[in-house]
């Protein structure tokens, strides 16, 4: 869990990721929500029907942060930003595999040749978790709150079935499971605006954030919109589910949902989740500040690694981990997501998860950022705070690609190729109405001829995106 903006209605993509405490266990990344794309949109997406099942994206470029929420340095940094129309689930699990994050339609990768914080994304080993003490200690003060027994139940809702409800069972939820006054009930949905939960928000950004601005439309844009495309999970994928699990949570689709926690009927708090082919990634959770001293952030995690924890056993074998959006080592009240164990960073040169005990040894020597890999931190290619060292960044310009250790002619071929491959969409006026812009095809490496100064955009695209992505994506220009 991570960032929002605190004022979300007419926030810029330069500050969508200032940041929000969790120190008080209030949330995710960014936001997130339903699955559907806005009217605005037809005017780009209608005439491409026929790639209906693909992601279709518009790459901003380098956007440069009008500050920093972690640090609060005026300066900030700069990042690669993007306009996702529509993204399937699978193309979106690739980005954040990455260093993408996403707050409702928007996505963004920090540049971090130019960064006052490194923003490592960190993921948790949900099948191998266990219960720390401060966990423990957490339960024993829900317990103690609470009078009666409990009944924790998980109701599962989309379009496509009808509604049930089942216990859930997972041994470290029943270790979760304490007692209470009344029922704690978790619905799982779509995400979706509803007056309740835009009420429940609008209350939590004014006591916890002293936020007196919140709107339906900035609400509905950043928590209840989501690019994701609903992906249906196949029987392949789902065939050593044990049919009682699927029946504790009878969840079908990939894609973006609300966990709504309901206490005595009450709506209490919302996580708001992507649901991928491999992970739970979670985005924010907002809750009623009536309930702060049950920390529901660290309460919800918990019932968020259970989810994961089920999802593969109900749904697919390949959901194993869970996803909190960045760890910011330099941001005391990001580092809590480091505290369930076994977890890994994301080496943001090599693109490769490393366990997060090694990550840690490297971050203490070079606290700014730092690549994992000892060859590749051996040829100088790390930042800190006494010298700017670093000459290579997951958004790479075309001098920065050319000092890569190990880069070559078939390297700068197989580029050249990936450049070819890219399809750019421009708008241009129509023959008959000259008012009236159509969209067109055009290959990128044509789009350099015609414009030269485009040459670092392409490069920031290939290497934002990644070869395989940046090439099977429609884009917007």
């Amino acid at each position: 869990m991570t960032a929002a903006p605190s004022k979300l209605d007419g926030t810029t993509p330069a500050e969508v990721d200032s940041g929000i405490d969790h120190e008080d266990d209030s949330g995710s990344e960014c936001s997130s929500g339903t699955n559907n794309s806005s009217s605005s949109e037809d005017e780009f997406l209608g005439p491409l029907s026929s790639y209906s099942a693909q992601s279709c994206i518009r790459v901003y470029g380098m956007i440069q942060r009008s500050k920093c929420g972690y640090c609060t340095t005026a300066s900030g940094s700069n990042y690669l930003g993007a306009h996702a129309y529509r993204l399937t689930c699978d193309d979106y699990q690739a980005l954040i595999d990455r260093g993408w994050r996403r707050s409702g339609t928007f996505m963004y990768l920090t540049n971090h040749k130019d960064s006052c914080c490194a923003y490592y994304t960190i993921r948790t080993h949900a099948l191998d978790v266990s219960l720390s003490s401060s966990d423990k200690k957490l339960l024993r003060k829900w317990r103690k709150h609470q009078t009666t027994n409990l009944s924790l139940k998980h109701k599962c809702t989309t379009n496509s079935s009808s509604n049930s409800s089942a216990s859930m069972v997972d041994d470290l939820v029943e270790k979760v499971v304490g007692c209470s006054k009344g029922v704690v009930e978790l619905r799982l949905e779509l995400a979706s605006f509803s007056e309740e939960k835009f009420r429940l928000f609008e209350k939590y950004q004014r006591v916890i954030h002293s936020d007196l601005n919140s709107t339906r439309h900035g609400f509905k844009d950043f928590l209840c919109t989501s690019p994701l495309i609903l992906q249906t999970v196949s029987v392949a994928d789902n065939s050593q589910a044990d049919p009682n699990e699927q029946e504790a949570v009878p969840l079908r689709q990939l894609g973006s949902y609300h966990q709504c926690y309901y206490i005595d009927g009450k709506l209490v708090a919302v996580g708001v989740i992507d649901i991928l082919p491999k992970c739970v990634s979670s985005v924010y959770l907002f809750y009623d500040p009536a309930f702060s001293h049950l920390s529901l952030g660290s309460f919800s995690s918990l019932l968020e690694i259970a989810l994961v924890r089920q999802l593969h056993r109900s749904v697919s074998s390949n959901i194993r981990y869970y996803y909190m959006g960045y760890y910011i080592p330099t941001c005391p009240k990001m580092t809590y997501k480091a505290r369930w164990r076994p977890a890994d960073l994301l080496d943001l040169i090599t693109l490769k998860w490393i366990p997060i005990e090694r990550c840690l040894e490297r971050i203490r020597e070079h606290p700014i950022f730092t690549t994992f890999d000892p060859e590749i931190d051996s040829l100088g290619l790390v930042r800190d705070q006494r010298e700017e060292k670093l000459t290579f960044s997951p958004v790479l310009s075309l001098q920065a690609i050319q000092s890569v250790p190990g880069w070559d002619s078939a390297d700068a071929e197989r580029l050249k190729k990936a450049l070819d491959m890219i399809k750019m969409w421009v708008f241009s006026p129509s023959p008959e109405h000259q008012d009236v812009s159509i969209p067109t095809s055009i290959s990128m490496t044509r789009l350099m001829e015609l414009n030269p100064h485009l040459l670092d955009f392409a490069y920031e695209i290939v290497a934002g995106l990644g070869e395989e992505l940046a090439t099977r994506m429609v884009t917007r220009l």
